[in-house]
C-alpha cells in the first residue's frame, strides 16, 4: 500500500528576488480589521484644497498601453491622483514601507518590481526588498510569486 505525498507548490517555496513584483493586496485591509482611510488620513498633511472624497463611487479609467476599460474605487482614483503629484523628495521623507506604499497608490497599485520601487524612494535595493519581502505583512503589500507577469 504506497502513501500519497502532500503536494507541496512551489510557490509558497520562492523566494522574492529584487525581480519580483510586488504590489497591494486589498483584501489584507478588509482582513486586518484596519481601515484604509483611518491609517491614510492620519500619516497625510492634506489640507483643506485636496479632498479625497470626490462624491462618486466608481471611476472609469483607460489603460493606456492595452486600451482596456476598468472601473475603479472613486477613493482609489483620488489616492492615485494625490499620491502621482507628490514631489519626488516625498518618499525619501517617510519611512520605507509608507514610500513603497505611496509609490504604488500612485501607480494605480499596478505591480512593481522591488528594484523599480527602490528606485522611486531612492532607498538601497536590498533593504526594500528585504523589509517588504519578510515574513510580516507591512500595508498589504504582498509579491506576486508565480504570477505570469
Amino acid at each position: 500500500m504506497s502513501r500519497p505525498r502532500p503536494k507541496i507548490s512551489t510557490t509558497h517555496m520562492m523566494r522574492p528576488t529584487l525581480d519580483t513584483k510586488f504590489h497591494i493586496d486589498f483584501e489584507w485591509w478588509d482582513e486586518s480589521g484596519l481601515d484604509l482611510k483611518t491609517y491614510l488620513f492620519s500619516r497625510l498633511d492634506i489640507g483643506d484644497e485636496y479632498s479625497l472624497d470626490l462624491g462618486i463611487d466608481h471611476v472609469d479609467l483607460v489603460d493606456p498601453e492595452t486600451a482596456e476599460v476598468r472601473q475603479v474605487d472613486g477613493f482609489q482614483f483620488a489616492l492615485q491622483t494625490y499620491f502621482s503629484q507628490l514631489p519626488d523628495d516625498f518618499a525619501r521623507q517617510t519611512s520605507l514601507v509608507d514610500a513603497v506604499f505611496f509609490v504604488l497608490l500612485a501607480n494605480a497599485n499596478k505591480p512593481m518590481s522591488a528594484g523599480d520601487l527602490a528606485h522611486r524612494v531612492g532607498r538601497d535595493p536590498d533593504t526594500v526588498l528585504k523589509t517588504i519581502s519578510g515574513g510580516r505583512i507591512y500595508q498589504g503589500i504582498r509579491p506576486l510569486l508565480g504570477a505570469d507577469d
